[in-house]
């Protein structure tokens, strides 16, 4: 550099440290503010004198006459750091009062990203019109001739030491401090260098933090902990295993301990701590050699200290929690609070990362766009959607439902991609990410299935820099749950979908009314967060406005289905008879999970009355699920076929008789739509999403729900009316005939009613 500065914040002293130095200049960074309403902003002014400074600072609590000061003395100055306050008080108002009165704008800064950077050079991309449009609204008169015309400069705000001159502001033709700050004021500066990156940035506050506990403790250089601390955050910042030790190191570290007797401070035992099982895990043969597989072939040092930091913090995470859900599991609740509660001070450790990454809301820069130039840029624009769920290779709705959608959305030339975290799975056909999850949970009472432990900060990486603008999360799950995280940090809209009526689920699998509540607590916790939640249903569009949810933000998901494939001309006489259906019986069927929240003992017990009656009626079931052997137990004349697909499944619809849904938790129910597209008219109940989508004694039965007698009644009507099935069979076809998953995916996309 030919010309150097520093700019403390409201100070000077750090510049008289190195005034003398050839080709340096005073400046600061002053924190001005609008009296009108305290509104902060921050001011670089360059090449002042110590006089010019005192001034200044007794002129910072007001912008206006800081700027008419700053204007008479021809002081150089400019405004910086303006992503960063959008994220604080600043709005729309404060950015036009700025530009009328200045006309040096930062437009790229070394320890923020471009994402930031390119929002603002977009803000104060101007017009005449537009300065006289911002007069007008404000009342303050352009400070400059063509005030339109904004000069970005670039600086490097490295607060850590490690990025000076990065990015930096050239002249052409300066051979003098004075002569560089005409020719910028001319308008002849350039900004050069790269913005920065949450990794950079990261690193960075790392940094500042370890200088503050270094110079706390400079005094006490004995301390081995501190010292080792040091060899491994220089390691760190470097992008190196912080583990890896030499030799001549270790020797060092021992002997020292052993001439002071700290050794033995660094061997005592304790409790559970984060240090003890950092220990631990750093010993573990496997946790250095996935360090080592982690970061081989990345050059980016802030790159590869991520990727250590991640896997060292999701190991532990993961320890901790496992722990804690052993001792919660066997009754010990005291001692699984003392297993968890080192996960806080490892959060801690985290937060220069989460600080990082964090963002002013989408949203918030949307608003300013169109507030200042009535217009949303590309960049702020929602063209990039991740959409979390933590089941997706599953046999169930939600899976389906995903799946379906996103293939649709696709087709119409939408960006849409699946996230999950599982530790395989299957290509699907459709765009997909997985995250590879540091371990998996099995759900209590809910056999079969796991929850996924994903890795958060890799999730928000990903988001970050493939600059996703909607997160859509399908579940409450840890999958879900670190997709509102990621959202909430970088500011993206959070949609929410309640395809699962969980408390319904925990009542009926737990029987405990204790852990219901707690269900719907976290449910309303959770989906409050989001922007927009969908339902599968008028009635639980109602549930969530009576639970004081703004009825704006509530939606029906628009629900597709292939009405090629699910037909009444699949009908095939000879596929239920092929599995042992008798001549002259009715084939009543049940498609789904085959769980206890399924309703299913009411269906059987409804079965076992009409066959005690000697009514010919056969159960037909299509599906598998943890109480399979139960229902083969409970009816052991039912045909039990298992889980069918495609073609399969499209003919076992069609030649049914009729089709029986008795849930009570479905939100909407998937199977029931197939069911009527196949020409089945259908008996549900009256709790629940399905009864939404039949009419009552038009294509189906509607019944009270948990009503033996009122169910087998319905059974026994559609068993001996074969004209009344033909008719409202033909109705529930023609109901469902005109659904189709490209509509449902454009609806979805511009989040439109149904």
């Amino acid at each position: 550099m030919d010309f150097v500065t520093l700019t403390d914040y409201n100070s000077i002293d750090g510049c008289l440290e190195i005034a003398d130095l050839p080709g340096t200049f005073l400046s600061e960074q002053v924190t001005a503010i609008f009296p009108e309403d305290g509104c902060h902003v921050s001011l670089l002014v360059w090449n002042l004198t110590e006089e010019q400074h005192r001034e200044i600072q007794k002129l910072k609590d007001n912008i206006y006459e800081l700027q008419q000061y700053l204007a008479e003395e021809k002081i150089a100055h400019g405004v910086a750091s303006l992503a960063v306050a959008l994220m604080d008080q600043l709005q729309p108002h404060h950015l036009m009062k700025l530009a009328l009165l200045f006309q040096n704008i930062e437009g790229v800064n070394a320890r923020y990203s471009s994402f930031l950077h390119e929002s603002v050079r977009f803000f104060f991309t101007l017009t005449p019109e537009k300065i006289d449009s911002f007069s007008l609204q404000t009342g303050i008169l352009p400070r400059h001739e063509e005030a339109w015309k904004k000069k970005f400069f670039g600086g490097s705000d490295d607060h850590a030491g490690k990025k000076c001159g990065v990015t930096y502001t050239e002249v052409s033709s300066a051979k003098t401090i004075d002569s560089f700050f005409k020719e910028l004021e001319a308008g002849h500066g350039k900004a050069h260098g790269k913005s920065g990156s949450p990794l950079s940035l990261a690193l960075d506050t790392y940094q500042v933090a370890f200088s503050f506990v270094q110079e706390r403790w400079s005094g006490k250089k004995e301390n081995l902990g501190l010292q080792l601390l040091e060899k491994a955050f220089e390691r760190f910042m470097e992008g190196r295993d912080p583990t890896v030790f030499s030799v001549r190191e270790k020797l060092s570290f021992l002997m020292q301990g052993v001439a002071s007797g700290k050794i033995f401070e660094m061997v005592r035992t304790s409790h559970h701590s984060l240090w003890k099982e950092l220990s631990h895990s750093l010993s573990e043969g496997s946790m250095k050699a996935d360090l080592a597989r982690e970061v081989d072939g990345i050059e980016d040092p802030s790159r590869r200290a991520f990727k250590t930091a991640n896997l060292l913090a999701s190991r532990l995470s993961y320890r901790f929690i496992t722990q804690f859900l052993a001792q919660l599991k066997n009754g010990r609740f005291i001692e699984s609070i003392q297993m968890v509660s080192p996960v806080v001070p490892l959060l801690a450790l985290l937060s220069p990362y989460f600080y990082a990454f964090h963002r002013p809301p989408l949203k918030r820069l949307r608003e300013v766009a169109l507030s200042l130039h009535g217009q949303i840029p590309a960049i702020l624009s929602n063209r990039r959607r991740a959409w979390f769920t933590d089941t997706l290779d599953d046999i169930n709705g939600v899976a389906t439902t995903i799946q379906k959608m996103t293939a649709a959305t696709v087709a119409l030339g939408n960006d849409l991609t699946v996230m999950v975290s599982r530790m395989q799975i299957e290509p699907l056909g459709i765009p997909l990410k997985n995250f590879h999850p540091i371990g998996e949970f099995e759900i209590p009472e809910y056999e079969l299935q796991k929850l996924s432990f994903p890795p958060i900060l890799p999730i928000i990486d990903f988001l970050e820099r493939e600059k996703f603008s909607e997160v859509i999360i399908s579940t409450p799950g840890p999958v879900g749950l670190g997709a509102l995280c990621a959202a909430k940090i970088l500011g993206l809209p959070a949609v929410g979908i309640y395809h699962t009526d969980f408390p319904q689920y925990v009542r009926i699998l737990t029987e405990d009314g204790f852990m219901e509540t707690l269900t719907w607590n976290y449910m309303q916790w959770f989906y409050a967060q989001m922007d927009i939640v969908y339902v599968n249903s008028e009635h639980y569009r109602r549930c969530w406005i009576d639970r004081g949810f703004p009825k704006e933000k509530m939606l029906i998901l628009p629900r597709g289905l292939d009405t090629v494939l699910f037909h009444p001309q699949k009908r095939d006489p000879h596929f239920w008879k092929a599995h042992g259906l008798r001549s002259g019986e009715v084939g009543a069927l049940y498609v789904g999970r085959i769980s206890r929240e399924k309703n299913l003992d009411l269906l059987a017990a409804a079965f076992r009355r009409l066959l005690s009656r000697g009514i010919k009626v056969r159960p037909l079931f299509v599906g598998d699920g943890p109480y399979a052997p139960m229902m083969k137990e409970l009816l052991p004349e039912g045909i039990f076929v298992g889980s069918l697909h495609g073609e399969t499944l499209a003919k076992a619809y069609a030649s049914a008789d009729f089709f029986v849904f008795p849930s009570t938790t479905d939100t909407f129910g998937n199977v029931v739509i197939e069911a009527q597209a196949s020409g089945l008219p259908v008996i549900v109940s009256d709790a629940g999403g399905p009864k939404d989508l039949v009419r009552h004694e038009q294509e189906g039965i509607i019944t009270k729900a948990l009503d033996l007698d009122c169910f087998t009644e319905a059974m026994t009507r559609l068993i001996h009316e074969e004209g009344l099935r033909t008719t409202w069979g033909k109705s529930a076809r023609e109901r469902v005939a005109e659904r189709s998953w490209s509509r449902a995916a454009q609806l979805f996309w511009e989040h439109l009613p149904e």
